[in-house]
């Protein structure tokens, strides 16, 4: 069913929260919400389709599952007009359109938001660019790759006078990395070069530094709760997501006994988790010692975090195919991106002023 025309949109504050978690609106900044009144929002539910129309047309996925023969689009996902036909999967969906072929979009005074829609396009293909792996992903043998040059010079880097001190120190380099989903069939030296990484590549970066600092250290794997990993993402997206997901981090042996060590989550992640988990507060600063282990995860679980099992490598879990694609990771980091200040690292790089007119477009 092709549903035309759309109805109007309304500033209903709910529609724009959604269109706000959405990577388009990330890049657009301040611009954001004057955009959204411009286009229009289409409701539809399990069953109904939606053609995307021709290159002026753009749609945000608000709500819902979007597919085609070759692939879906979950919340926060934005498509140019290509004619694609896209089927409703969940019970409902709905979709922000702007056609930019409009007469109301092509009045008087409306440069600057023409300016930041397309230099928001821009930075948002950017940063999806970078989020692709490679067509051929490393083998999982190789994922820990301890003798990398890079790797042996950070690693020397960071090391102390003392194992405890030498594992905080790597400790806290990789728990300053930004948290984002993404894809985790990546070598740690891969990782170290991103600069960012989820739990799978941040914890295996960690454990290949420490090891490459002539520390032991392995990986554990513990339930955690999409309660409260779901607070990391766009709420659209957790009616998608299982109610306990596997949570991996490194560990490192001090004392003659493991301590978990998670790095996952640097400061500004863990300030998300603080809105809703206020307990969590004295868990900041990060820090690692000698009978001091850190596994927030751990303790919001009542376990101990010195009774866990250490595995030697995750190479059979971090070469999984995941069910989601970069576009579908670039929506899922929104929230953490605006914490972190992640979409800064790509709307200057074509255009040194972008982010000054991303943010001042009122």
């Amino acid at each position: 069913m092709h549903l035309q025309p759309l109805q109007q949109a309304r500033p209903a504050s709910r529609e724009l929260a959604l269109f706000d978690d959405s990577v388009f609106a990330l890049y657009l900044g301040q611009a954001a919400a004057r955009i959204f009144t411009h286009g229009s929002i289409c409701h539809l539910t399990s069953g109904e389709s939606l053609t995307l129309g021709g290159p002026q047309r753009l749609t945000v996925v608000l709500e819902g599952v979007l597919i085609t023969d070759s692939g879906w689009q979950g919340p926060g996902c934005h498509m140019i007009g290509d004619g694609t036909c896209y089927r409703v999967k969940s019970d409902t969906a709905s979709v922000w359109v702007l056609d930019r072929g409009a007469v109301g979009w092509q009045g008087p005074g409306l440069q600057a938001l023409h300016f930041a829609l397309e230099m928001a396009l821009a930075a948002a293909g950017r940063a999806l660019e970078a989020a692709i792996p490679p067509d051929d992903l490393p083998d999982p043998e190789t994922l820990s790759d301890v003798n990398h040059p890079q790797i042996l010079r950070t690693a020397a880097r960071l090391r102390r006078t003392s194992e405890a001190a030498t594992a905080d120190a790597v400790f806290r380099f990789v728990q300053a990395m930004p948290y984002r989903f993404g894809n985790w069939q990546e070598r740690a030296s891969d990782t170290l070069a991103r600069g960012n990484g989820m739990c799978t590549t941040k914890a295996n970066l960690q454990v290949t530094l420490m090891r490459a600092a002539g520390l032991e250290a392995g990986f554990v794997e513990m339930p955690m709760s999409m309660a409260v990993l779901g607070k990391l993402m766009p709420s659209a997206w957790l009616a998608m997501m299982r109610p306990t997901v596997r949570h991996y981090f490194g560990a490192v042996k001090l004392g003659g006994r493991w301590h978990a060590a998670d790095s996952s989550y640097n400061d500004d992640s863990m300030g998300i988790y603080l809105e809703s988990f206020p307990d969590y507060a004295h868990l900041l600063p990060a820090r690692l010692f000698d009978g001091q282990p850190y596994s927030p995860t751990a303790e919001k679980n009542g376990m101990d975090p010195f009774d866990i099992h250490v595995v030697p490598h995750l190479n059979a879990e971090m070469s999984k195919k995941s069910r989601f694609t970069p576009a579908h990771f670039e929506a899922l980091n929104t929230r953490l991106d605006r914490a972190q200040g992640s979409w800064r690292n790509w709307v200057a790089e074509d255009h040194p002023d972008l982010g000054a007119n991303l943010r001042s477009v009122s």
